[in-house]
């Protein structure tokens, strides 16, 4: 029991500031929900969207809607992954009623689908809600990749994630440190030429992901 009005009042205050950072996580999740319904809406017909290309689209997408999530997201194998989000977001788009996902195997291949619920489009109030200012660069994201296969959105996610790493850390960045970081993400890598890299490099700056203007780069 607290010892005094001060004490009391200060359990109050620690009380509602839990109650208010509890409240702001769930709004973030489910915020992050909604942004993947869309990207499983736009393109679920897409032979291209498995489990990979869909996790590298939400975490492109989240960078074009600001949502600033990147401590969250960890290096894997295919690219910046947040494990604990992208495991529960089945269970999410189910309980909904948006989307179920479906594991598919043929011939030891094993790729996942996202079919559409009969609540599918309800999802959609909430984009609208959260993201109406953002559409338009979200929408962007999605066409960009929407035919491009898992290789080439894991290899840009993965440039992207290490070119926002390396800025972080220094105005000036070389082609070698962004190749050496990129290969030092995963020996998965490895598979990808410099060559692949740097023009996928190029691509993200066309295209205007990547602001970065630096002829070491390039």
């Amino acid at each position: 029991m607290p010892n005094s009005i001060s004490e009391l009042n200060e359990r109050e205050q620690l009380e509602q500031y839990e109650k208010q950072s509890e409240d702001k996580t769930k709004n973030v999740y489910f915020k992050r929900v909604v942004l993947a319904a869309e990207i499983a809406s736009k393109l679920h017909n897409e032979p291209s969207l498995g489990r990979v290309k869909f996790q590298k689209l939400v975490y492109l997408c989240e960078h074009a809607a600001e949502m600033n999530l990147d401590s969250r997201y960890q290096k894997q194998a295919a690219g910046p992954f947040d494990n604990k989000f992208m495991h529960s977001i089945d269970k999410e788009f189910k309980k909904n009623k948006w989307f179920l996902v479906e594991k598919q195997v043929d011939r030891n291949i094993t790729r996942y689908r996202y079919l559409p619920l009969e609540n599918s489009e309800n999802y959609k109030r909430y984009y609208e809600n959260y993201f109406k200012t953002l559409d338009e660069k979200i929408q962007f994201i999605i066409e960009l990749f929407r035919k491009k296969k898992t290789d080439y959105t894991e290899l840009a996610a993965t440039v992207f994630a290490c070119v926002k790493e390396l800025t972080a850390q220094k105005e000036i960045i070389k082609k070698e440190e962004l190749l050496h970081l990129f290969y030092s993400w995963s020996e998965k890598k490895k598979r990808f030429t410099e060559k692949e890299v740097m023009d996928v490099l190029k691509w993200l700056q066309e295209n205007g992901l990547i602001v970065y203007e630096n002829s070491s780069l390039m």
